[in-house]
């Protein structure tokens, strides 16, 4: 008797496997041949949502102009007895990043218990009350605390808006959204960049200053109060067992409005098959899911490795001290280096923009690698031309090649860098652990970020154009080690890069064309299997 339950049992077994393995089957083809438009309804819609997300990468581009800006201010200067260059201009642009640092330990948290609305809104607010303390300043001290209060709020909506982005972003076109994120940093930097120029050449008092500070309301308010507007990450939803509230996302904003649609069931079983697997989102406090296994591991390399070199590889120096490496080029005029300073992000703008779509067509590691490689020969060339300017006032040419190639060194690295920085770190990332790690990138980028600021100052002071070869060989360092280390992770939805991270060689892995077999395997469903039912 016992043996005839066991056997019926076991039949019923294999043919729920074979039922689905054969589902799975048919819904991978299905997706595949799915007619996708980036202008339909749904994604017009998407759009808008993510439009909010994207002005948090505006706030952070904004204090990278500004403080660039306000460093070549004499009004600035004088009214806080300040150098261009120097120990105490390191300690005021490093203060916001280090006032980052122990946000990390409440962002993931909150993301994770709250959500990402949540976390977009708390950072609005925290920067709202940052630069109502910095606008104001009377002395030194105010200016400082403002700023670490700024930089604070800052890490949540830099943890915040790239997971909502990343999350709620088609599958069809993860790169080039997500991408834009970390573009919209030269909207902001560029508005920064014209308003100080425009202050600088308009008004002679204090509020020279101050009035573009002030301006830093403008995004954060609009985040603080356009938030509630925005439907919760689908993902996040899924990992709180929301699964109806998932699925009216993913069908409003993929799916166009159809729930059956074969993108969003695909989604809602990867989600759930994978949320079921490890669900350490509800272990506020718990980071050790970021190193247990060997996939945590190699996926935190990519996050540690990113948020690092994203700061490192001399674009925190052109953006904070572009005035300052003018200066070295022997271009002295307060209202030259400003315009110079207002250039230069618009067209690190456009760069952006391309390169964000770029992202989908020639993939991550080419754009990465192909474009660290110019970055070093840039630096090399910058250093060069620096140092005849320096020794000889009256060598044009070497000033406008240095400028030409501080130019073409920042367009480079926005196409290349700059819509992958945020994108790669949450793409990297499973979805139980993505705030937590973006949490460690972001991290990991401000104490980099610190070192590089407060660093550069004195590197400038003490040792001039000689400087730019740290970043010669630097970067010919992050080309080897992207090139060991980093996956390509681009026509995979989020969770199909598990299978990536799991393997012995990601890298390798990764450059493989993805098939049914990966939905399989994302779905957990035996291969084996599906091959019996073939035959």
């Amino acid at each position: 008797m016992d043996l005839k339950k066991d056997g019926v049992t076991h039949v019923d077994d294999l043919d729920n496997e074979f039922r689905q393995a054969r589902d799975a089957v048919q819904l991978s083809e299905e997706v595949v041949h799915v007619k996708q438009s980036p202008w339909k309804i749904g994604m017009l819609r998407l759009y808008g949502c993510l439009t909010i997300a994207y002005l948090c990468g505006c706030l952070n581009g904004y204090d990278g102009s500004l403080m660039g800006g306000l460093n070549a201010m004499k009004t600035y200067q004088d009214y806080f007895n300040m150098e261009s260059a120097g120990s105490s201009t390191g300690i005021t642009f490093a203060i916001y990043n280090i006032g980052s640092i122990p946000a990390v330990f409440f962002c993931g948290p909150v993301n994770d218990y709250f959500g990402r609305r949540v976390g977009m809104f708390t950072g609005a607010i925290i920067v709202i009350i940052g630069t109502c303390i910095q606008a104001p300043s009377v002395n030194r001290g105010m200016f400082l605390a403002g700023r670490f209060i700024l930089g604070f709020g800052v890490s949540f909506a830099c943890v915040s808006a790239p997971c909502y982005v990343s999350e709620m972003a088609h599958p069809a076109w993860r790169g080039t959204l997500t991408g834009l994120y970390n573009c919209t940093w030269y909207i902001g930097s560029i508005v920064a960049s014209w308003v100080i120029y425009g202050c600088s050449q308009h008004i002679k008092t204090d509020i020279s200053w101050r009035a573009p500070i002030w301006c830093q309301l403008i995004s954060s308010v609009i985040v603080a109060l356009g938030v509630w507007f925005l439907p919760e990450s689908p993902r996040w939803l899924c990992a709180q067992d929301r699964m109806e509230e998932a699925t009216k996302v993913l069908a409003r904003y993929h799916g166009e409005g159809d729930e059956s649609h074969p993108i969003v069931v695909l989604q809602l079983k990867e989600m759930q098959n994978q949320i079921r697997q490890d669900a350490s989102d509800k272990k506020g406090w718990d980071y050790s899911e970021l190193v247990n296994t060997h996939s945590a591991r190699r996926r935190l390399i990519c996050v540690l490795g990113m948020a690092c070199f994203g700061q490192l590889s001399g674009n925190s120096v052109t953006s904070y001290y572009l005035p300052v490496m003018l200066e070295k080029a022997g271009i002295t005029s307060e209202s030259t280096q400003l315009m110079l300073n207002g250039i230069y992000p618009v067209i690190c703008f456009f760069g952006a923009i391309l390169g964000a779509r770029m992202t989908d067509v020639a993939g991550r590691r080419p754009l990465l690698l192909y474009s660290i490689l110019f970055c070093s020969g840039c630096f090399a060339i910058i250093c060069g031309t620096s140092k005849l300017a320096q020794q000889d006032s009256d060598n044009k040419s070497a000033a406008n090649t240095t400028i030409a190639f501080i130019y073409l060194f920042g367009i480079i690295f926005s196409f290349g860098w700059t819509p992958l920085q945020s994108m790669y770190i949450a793409e990297t990332l499973s979805t139980s652990t993505r705030a937590k790690g973006t949490a460690v990138g972001n991290l990991a980028s401000n104490v980099s970020s610190a070192v590089i600021q407060y660093g550069s100052g004195p590197a400038f002071q003490n040792i001039g154009a000689y400087f730019y070869l740290v970043f010669v060989f630097w970067d010919l360092i992050e080309f080897g080690v992207i090139y060991l280390y980093w996956p390509e992770t681009k026509e995979r939805t989020l969770e199909e890069l598990s299978e990536v991270f799991e393997a012995k060689n990601p890298v390798k892995k990764s450059l493989e064309k993805r098939g049914a077999a990966t939905v399989l395997n994302t779905l957990d469903v035996d291969a084996a299997v599906v091959e019996k039912m073939e035959h």
